[in-house]
């Protein structure tokens, strides 16, 4: 086998040496120097994306970006080439891309609970030249925006600086959102009067927390209710300052001077009712009009005729407090004082 190798190699020289020199340079060119280099770089791919194909919940303020194996054309990653698309409806945004990574920067914050579809198509071309084999696609959905409002109070029952509050009333706090009812105790739900604090029962349901007292609430005492910033939504927001407000009870003797004359006074009522139409609700004689002209009946005080008139005829004329009020005072004898 040596041997008859030498003797190929001996008559190839042979040969070569019949030749000028210069041929026989193109020759050997031609036969070793002009084979074409073997292409081994692989195709244009991604890499990863920061967000993958299929993962819910995304974060509605979620920026996209992918990464590609190559340096990028920049000038070939654009909204023609990057796109994300709501159902069949495209997405504004803002498509940059810096060497192998590119960013798609949506305009707005992503709906809550919404599918999208990302593509990157064969567009998108690397700095060599090289594209992707096909487009690439994939898609998420996004999650909700995270809450981080703090909550607050629309009203409260009593309201604030209330007089004659019944002594059985229960107190009531509105909230705008649902409040963690864990958050909703004794040290964060106080009521005082003075510095006594009141002992009683908190329940919450459907954005209303309410506070029953052990016992009725003294006559003609001033209530404090505080909620403090340990109250909390259901996202773990405190409400941004303590909540306080005051009322004071219905005294133990209602004054028909002092809390049921002022009622008519107040809402002009005598301006119709005087001498001429009954009852006569001036201030010197409505007494004696309501009382001698049969509008009240302290043996059955919700069939009084003034009730019955204010529910009726005259309804709206006064605020339901101010008619439980005239209520109230017949139920406790309709005095004179």
């Amino acid at each position: 086998m040596l041997y008859t190798h030498k003797g190929i190699v001996g008559k190839s020289i042979q040969i070569l040496t019949r030749f000028s020199k210069p041929l026989v340079i193109v020759i050997l060119l031609l036969a070793f120097g002009c084979q074409k280099e073997e292409d081994t770089s692989a195709p244009l791919s991604i890499v990863s994306t920061n967000i993958a194909d299929g993962t819910t919940e995304v974060d509605v303020f979620s920026e996209i970006t992918v990464l590609f194996s190559e340096e990028m054309d920049a000038s070939t990653v654009n909204d023609n080439s990057f796109a994300v698309k709501k159902g069949q409806y495209p997405i504004y945004g803002k498509v940059s891309c810096t060497g192998k990574t590119a960013v798609f920067k949506p305009s707005q914050k992503l709906n809550d609970n919404t599918a999208y579809n990302c593509t990157l198509s064969t567009e998108a071309k690397a700095k060599n030249g090289a594209s992707m084999g096909q487009d690439y696609h994939w898609s998420f959905t996004s999650g909700f925006e995270p809450d981080v409002v703090a909550p607050k109070i629309s009203k409260s029952i009593p309201v604030d600086m209330e007089i004659s509050v019944f002594r059985n009333t229960a107190i009531e706090v509105y909230f705008d959102e649902e409040i963690d009812p864990e958050t909703l105790n004794s040290n964060s739900f106080i009521v005082k009067t003075g510095e006594t604090i009141v002992g009683g029962s908190i329940t919450y349901e459907a954005k209303i927390v309410k506070f029953v007292p052990n016992a009725e609430w003294l006559p003609e005492a001033v209530y404090t209710c505080t909620l403090t910033r340990d109250v909390k939504d259901l996202a773990g927001n405190q409400l941004q300052n303590d909540f306080k407000w005051q009322f004071t009870t219905i005294p133990e003797v209602l004054s028909f001077s002092g809390l049921i004359q002022p009622i008519f006074k107040n809402q002009d009522c005598w301006t119709c009712h005087n001498e001429n139409r009954a009852p006569d609700l001036r201030e010197s004689m409505a007494y004696n009009s309501l009382v001698n002209g049969s509008y009240v009946s302290t043996d059955s005080p919700e069939d009084s005729r003034i009730i019955k008139q204010l529910n009726g005829e005259h309804a709206g004329f006064i605020t339901q407090k101010e008619e439980d009020l005239i209520l109230e005072w017949i139920k406790r004898g309709a005095q004179n004082n």
